[in-house]
């Protein structure tokens, strides 16, 4: 209710900021813009640190264990006195639905989670939220960077055979750019950025893009033109492939930092039953889920911050920070030609999350060819976001920008009833703002009291049935009615 109420102020803010001319002209009108932009950085910021802040206020009513990175795999884990340390550890408890498994918060853990039916994780102690890293190692403080015969490009030591996604350096100073081969008709591999043949890892030449050979010698190959990556980074973290938590069924996942998976941060298939508050997830994804066809082709790169690809029902984020996504920072999807009731999508909830730098902010489908009454979107809400820099961040570097604050696709069904998004901030895209468009205008969402921030004449939305592509100028209003029934729209324009 907090985040309603201050989301809502700022709305108010902006609807008085907005009664001045529609298009921003001369520096009274610039100026004003600039106060517009910086009242959504201080609400960013605000709602950044209720996450970091947020106390672990649930109950499992079952058997609680705690688990702490000095604890002891003999130890029960019954108490804060006697916690188990490992993630395997933890694996492989037997737990019943209501228990819960609680990690101290300020502890660092590398793996896997994979949650059992009905329980809740969250964190215990004083401190920072508890983390979770899907990389195995800090890259620059474990094995060796070989120096190869090509100048500049090194070779990593230790054996890696599931792909990485990306390499972060120094917790998000700077990101490296992966390198992955366009298979030709001919057989013959090019750097898919830029043409150029490219056989192996010895053939990069721009600083921070790497190779991995994950299908063969299970190398990672970088290159680095200020010297050994290990003396000129103080952490290196690997993405590599794999979802941080594996969820199951009616799980709760609370206060938890999950980060640097090539996959998914949090996620599963069909589900009943997610709820994930309180979380902090960032740098996730960008590992290869197909390989390119041997007929000639690029590789399929992927990873969601949550996930729930499939069915699903009572599905919940609320209150958490989503950033540095290599695809969307949330998604509920399904695109899989199964005519069953089994793919419907119901009582869905994102709300109060600040999603930043990801490529889709919030991405949403329901794929085409079931019968029409079986597979469908009923109680949605998006409600309360705040939406920011689609497309800016590491996800970028795929080579070709589809970002979009919200992100239906065009060439699905998505039959869907009671959907409200209300009151969000979208601000900024680098490419779409919005993407929301169904086969039926009686399918597409009811949309109420958002705001919109982009530059202007830059792409403002792909909307409606039937879709169209719209420009963010003074006509972007009158055409989101029309195509979306929003009356009244919050705007801002900024001039590049």
């Amino acid at each position: 209710m907090q985040h309603k109420a201050i989301i809502l102020s700022l709305i108010s803010l902006l609807a008085v900021a907005c009664a001045e001319p529609t298009v921003p002209n001369g520096a009274i009108e610039q100026e004003s813009t600039s106060q517009r932009i910086k009242t959504i950085d201080r609400l960013a910021e605000k709602m950044k640190r209720k996450v970091l802040n947020s106390k672990s206020e649930v109950s499992p009513e079952g058997t609680i264990y705690y688990v702490s990175a000095d604890g002891d795999d003999n130890n029960d884990g019954l108490s804060p006195k006697t916690p188990i340390r490992t993630l395997d550890r933890m694996n492989s408890l037997e737990l019943q639905p209501s228990d819960g498994v609680m990690f101290r918060r300020g502890d660092v853990w590398r793996g896997r989670i994979y949650t059992k039916k009905g329980v809740t994780y969250s964190a215990y102690g004083r401190g920072e939220k508890p983390r979770l890293y899907g990389s195995p190692y800090d890259a620059a403080k474990v094995g060796e960077w070989v120096e190869t015969e090509t100048e500049n490009v090194y070779m990593f030591s230790e054996d890696l055979p599931d792909d990485v996604g990306t390499l972060v350096f120094n917790s998000g100073e700077q990101v490296a750019r992966k390198i992955t081969q366009r298979i030709q008709p001919d057989g013959s591999t090019t750097n898919l950025f830029t043409g150029e043949p490219f056989n192996s890892g010895l053939d990069l030449d721009t600083d921070l893009d790497f190779f991995h050979d994950y299908q063969g010698s299970h190398r990672l190959y970088l290159c680095s033109v200020e010297g050994n990556p290990k003396e000129r980074f103080s952490s290196i973290e690997l993405l590599t492939h794999g979802t941080v938590v594996q969820t199951t069924d009616n799980v709760h996942i609370d206060n938890l930092c999950v980060m640097y998976g090539g996959s998914h941060g949090i996620g599963g298939s069909t589900t009943e039953g997610l709820t994930v508050t309180n979380c902090v997830i960032g740098w996730i994804g960008g590992s290869i889920l197909s390989p390119a066809p041997k007929t000639g082709g690029r590789p399929s790169r992927y990873g969601n911050g949550v996930e729930i690809y499939g069915g699903c029902g009572k599905y919940i984020v609320d209150n958490c920070y989503i950033y540095q996504i290599y695809d969307a920072g949330i998604t509920n999807q399904n695109q899989e030609n199964v005519s069953d009731a089994s793919r419907s999508m119901h009582n869905v909830a994102f709300t109060n999350n600040l999603i930043e730098y990801c490529e889709m902010s919030i991405e949403y489908y329901l794929g085409a060819q079931y019968k029409p009454t079986e597979g469908y979107m009923r109680n949605i809400r998006y409600e309360g976001n705040i939406l920011r820099m689609s497309g800016y961040g590491w996800g970028s570097q795929r080579g070709s920008s589809w970002g979009a604050h919200l992100k239906s696709w065009w060439m699905h069904y998505n039959q869907a009833y009671d959907f409200v998004i209300r009151n969000n901030i979208f601000d900024r895209s680098k490419s779409t703002l919005i993407n929301v468009v169904a086969d039926k205008a009686e399918w597409l969402p009811v949309m109420e009291g958002n705001t919109y921030v982009q530059y202007l004449d830059a792409e403002g939305g792909r909307i409606g049935q039937p879709w169209g592509d719209y420009p963010f100028n003074a006509e972007f209003p009158a055409a989101v009615e029309k195509a979306l029934g929003e009356k009244d729209i919050q705007i801002t324009y900024i001039r590049k």
